[in-house]
């Protein structure tokens, strides 16, 4: 089994030409990078991915600039669906044929067949981007910027899932991990009778995943609990106890994805914070018992797992942008 092919354009200490030049090359397919605002500082930005197949996950995170889709863009480079889920930050302008605000938590929702003119704040995205050709019976047409509260939290979910769990796919995942998405693409962007919409609303499915977004999300509050949890949701704890019984227990579930939030912040070459605020920020009650726990998970230090990802990252040249220049221009023929 063979680890995918992984997109590594981090422009973090180049000078600004080189950062720029990469930077617009790289994004060359979906839009032209463009200096905003009053200082008309160089747009840079730095993503991290994945190519699974046919898609693409991956972490994005650019500085304030406009981004534009003209006509001419849209006639040379395929008109795949890119959902963009905005960590921090966010923008204005026009999307998918319509003008539209995005912040933190929203992901929006951008068809490449219309034009792009947007104005962004600095931001740290998460990235998915789906041929429109695997999307066969979704009314694209008819869909807007945004979706409703209870889809975009849902389509959330799953994009952190799949950015989460990409680096250690393999060939033999490519196949069932893009069915499964795009399943849930189109059983998300199809549109459902109230009842419908309120039966999935039910799903055990749809509970575990809007769960693990919300663990995620509050790993660092005192009050995470099964407690919490059930009132956020507004679900009973016997409905979380049955959705988490074959994952170990609901707190099992806490611990352990406190863990593997610790274990990609360590390997994420964009983060910066020390141990002791990582282990803080991710809901350790002390750095004594991360230290353990993260032994203990991984049969390894925190620092010294922080310092052997460092030591790997500094021999990983920038893929060239070629790659997913070619992936653009072939995956959907």
């Amino acid at each position: 089994m063979s680890p995918l092919p992984r997109l590594y354009y981090v422009t973090t200490g180049l000078d600004e030409a080189n950062a720029f030049a990469t930077w617009s090359a790289v994004i060359a397919p979906l839009f032209e990078p463009r200096a905003a605002g009053p200082g008309k500082k160089t747009p840079t930005g730095s993503a991290s991915g994945v190519i699974i197949g046919s898609i693409i996950i991956a972490k994005v995170a650019f500085t304030a600039q406009d981004f534009v889709r003209d006509a001419g863009r849209i006639a040379v480079t395929p008109d795949h669906l890119l959902l963009h889920l905005y960590l921090t930050g966010g923008f204005n302008g026009e999307i998918t044929g319509q003008q539209t605000t995005i912040g933190p938590g929203k992901v929006a929702m951008i068809d490449l067949a219309y034009p792009v003119n947007t104005r962004a704040f600095a931001s740290s995205t998460v990235s998915l981007i789906v041929p429109r050709a695997l999307l066969d019976g979704v009314p694209l047409d008819k869909m807007k910027p945004r979706l409703d509260a209870f889809r975009n939290d849902l389509l959330a979910a799953h994009i952190r899932s799949l950015q989460e769990r990409s680096t250690q796919l393999t060939d033999a995942d490519v196949e069932t991990t893009v069915a499964d998405t795009v399943g849930f693409l189109k059983r998300l962007l199809t549109a459902a009778p109230e009842a419908r919409l309120e039966q999935q609303k039910q799903a055990d499915e749809t509970i575990l995943a809007l769960t693990e977004a919300a663990i995620r999300d509050n790993l660092a509050s005192p009050d995470l609990s099964p407690e919490w949890l059930a009132q956020k949701l507004d679900i009973s704890r016997a409905t979380l106890y049955r959705v988490f019984a074959d994952h170990g227990g609901v707190m099992k579930h806490v611990q352990e994805r406190r863990l593997l939030a610790v274990q990609a912040a360590l390997s994420d070459p964009l983060e910066t914070r020390r141990l002791s605020k990582l282990a803080a920020d991710l809901g350790f009650s002390s750095e004594a018992h991360f230290s353990r726990s993260f032994r203990t998970r991984f049969g390894v230090t925190a620092s010294a797992y922080r310092k052997s990802q460092r030591e790997a990252s500094a021999t990983v040249q920038l893929t060239s942008p070629d790659v997913v220049q070619h992936w653009w221009m072939t995956v959907s023929q």
